[in-house]
């Protein structure tokens, strides 16, 4: 078998347990019931603690379309209540920085070069999460406005009789997630469906990116990158392709250490756009449940990255200064780059500490 069907079966492979990891996630969450319910709400009690931890959930599983199709599958089986999933799904975005923030550091603590456009990519994908978050988080909190996006969401999805030949079509083609519930406990099921999930979309990045050819489609993106509209489009379909925003954004640092895309380049539509394009397989994992509650969950999903490029693709000037003065002073300080990496992420786990204590 050549290299390109092998790829592209491979693709499609992961792509069937992706959402088999979904099923098995489901029917353990269900089979768990009460109990799991309590251990989530331990956790996640409300807006706050919900969007503190989807920003640490989704920067250790470094994905937050995994991330969020966990957080789906768990509000379709009644584990999580609606408003706490969208907390989450509000929080869940700013985990994705992680991953190329650590690159950066790592490329300084080695003695890199061109420090200043590697931290313009890190930044830009950093600073842009962390004001859609200032935005985003009072407008949940105070005035609810993501949650009655998704009552809205799930109103509009109750009426929609095809969403309900999603589950059926699903479950004949996974037979086997019922006959192995009957020999594994529910709470290993959970931990199995998450790991294939997280598993599948690894894999199915590793076969995209092969399928695609990361020379070929690299080249396209250095000629785009000039230009902020064409840039956001790369960023979409890279992403829909690749389904991961920490490894298409992580990806372009070395390409930015290496003297390829320069401080000046239009990074933020692509993140805009990569942002956007991470959609899609939240969109499949809702489609799974075949539940109007989880559709509306991924209409949040979707409405934050929206609105998100919607504000911030007009202010793409000042945008990339603020980033490009904050990259100098990274840049040319290790000490400086680590003490804010470090207290970007102390935060979060002190503030759900906070509510275990």
């Amino acid at each position: 078998m050549s290299a390109k069907y092998k790829n592209a079966a491979g693709s499609l492979l992961a792509l069937y347990f992706f959402v088999s990891g979904i099923v098995l996630i489901k029917s353990s969450a269900v089979m768990m019931g009460e109990s799991l319910a309590e251990t989530i709400v331990l956790l996640i009690r409300d807006t706050t603690s919900g969007v503190f931890t989807g920003w640490i959930g989704t920067a250790i599983i470094q994905s937050s379309g995994a991330f969020d199709s966990i957080i789906v599958t768990f509000t379709s089986s009644g584990a999580i209540p609606l408003s706490l999933a969208v907390a989450t799904i509000i929080g869940a975005e700013i985990g994705t920085t992680s991953t190329p923030f650590l690159v950066s550091i790592l490329g300084q603590l080695r003695g890199g070069q061109r420090l200043t456009a590697s931290y313009n990519v890190t930044m830009s994908h950093v600073l842009y999460n962390l004001f859609t978050l200032l935005l985003f988080y009072p407008a949940e909190l105070f005035l609810g406005v993501f949650s009655n996006v998704a009552v809205q969401g799930q109103g509009f999805f109750i009426s929609a009789p095809w969403l309900g030949a999603f589950p059926d079509i699903i479950d004949v083609a996974t037979p086997w997630v019922d006959v192995l519930l009957e020999f594994i406990p529910a709470w290993l099921g959970l931990i199995v469906g998450g790991a294939l999930l997280i598993s599948a979309l690894i894999v199915l990045e590793k076969y995209m990116t092969a399928i695609f050819s990361i020379p070929r489609s690299w080249n396209l993106i250095r000629a785009t990158f000039a230009k902020p509209v064409r840039a956001f489009f790369v960023g979409f379909i890279f992403t829909i392709l690749v389904p991961s925003t920490s490894v298409m954004v992580s990806l372009l640092v070395p390409l930015a250490s290496s003297g390829v895309l320069l401080a000046d380049y239009y990074i933020l539509p692509y993140i805009l756009g990569a942002n956007i394009g991470t959609v899609f397989d939240v969109m499949i994992a809702a489609l799974a449940t075949g539940d109007p509650v989880s559709m509306g969950v991924w209409l949040v999903h979707l409405t934050i990255n929206l609105v998100g490029a919607i504000i911030f693709m007009p202010m793409l000037g000042p945008f990339s200064r603020l980033v490009r003065w904050i990259a100098e002073k990274l840049g040319s300080s290790p000490r400086l780059a680590l003490a804010t990496a470090v207290i970007f992420y102390v935060i979060p786990v002190l503030v759900v500490l906070l509510y275990l204590l």
